[in-house]
């Protein structure tokens, strides 16, 4: 007798968690840990950015260039105001010959010295402020003693007896404070040939030499911080 063969059993489904494990073990690992984009700070500029890899390395060389520059400005800060210097960046010379030097307890000075150190402004930045203002003030000296120069050629060779008889006879009409406020629009020839008129019609008689000469600008004579103080004084008035 025949032995009948045995019933053939199904195979045995896989497990639906070893499946997974063979999904995840196919999967890239690299999808798991994609790196997040850059996110740019708020107020970088284009120059230091790059949306690939974010901020660009010269950023932080600049940032450290800026520091130091920083440390180096707030070494050069005096403590208070009153501590600065008031000296030139480079040798300027004055009308007298002389290298400019100024006072500290100039009003100018006093004036501005608290507003530069609240802005912090080093004792290098106080220098080279002043030396740019004196540079000017010595500039308009200059061309002030030009144009004294120049009215004088046009008076001739006399020019001192003339503007010296002028001044005194005004003092003996008006005072010696009169006539030093008259003496400063003394300024051109056309105003001495003018007020030698005035004078010779008022005093019915030609004007003639008086006492030793007069100078006929009120910046003559004057020299260094004196001078530059009466340049802004005339600026003022």
């Amino acid at each position: 007798m025949t032995e009948e063969a045995a019933p053939l059993e199904p195979a045995a489904e896989a497990a639906p968690a070893a499946v997974d494990a063979t999904l995840m073990a196919a999967a890239p690992a690299e999808a798991a840990a994609a790196p997040a984009a850059p996110v740019r700070p708020d107020g970088l500029p284009d120059t230091y950015w790059d949306d690939a890899v974010g901020v660009k390395p010269e950023a932080f060389s600049r940032l450290a260039e800026l520091e130091a520059a920083e440390a180096e400005r707030r070494a050069g800060l005096p403590e208070s105001a009153d501590k600065y210097e008031l000296k030139l960046a480079e040798e300027i010379v004055g009308l007298d010959g002389k290298p400019v030097e100024f006072d500290a307890t100039d009003p100018l000075a006093q004036a501005v010295l608290p507003v530069l150190h609240e802005l912090g402004v080093p004792q290098a930045g106080v220098e080279k402020l002043l030396t740019a203002f004196t540079k000017l003030e010595v500039e308009a000296a200059k061309e002030e003693a030009a144009h004294i120069a120049a009215e004088r050629t046009k008076l001739g060779a006399e020019h001192v007896k003339r503007t010296s008889a002028i001044h005194a006879a005004l003092t003996a009409a008006v005072g010696a404070d009169g006539a030093d406020a008259i003496r400063m629009s003394m300024r051109s020839a056309d105003a001495v040939i003018a007020l030698e008129t005035l004078v010779s019609k008022l005093t019915g008689a030609a004007i003639s030499a008086g006492p030793p000469a007069t100078p006929d600008s009120d910046l003559e004579g004057l020299s260094g911080e004196a001078l530059l103080t009466a340049l802004r004084a005339r600026k003022a008035g």
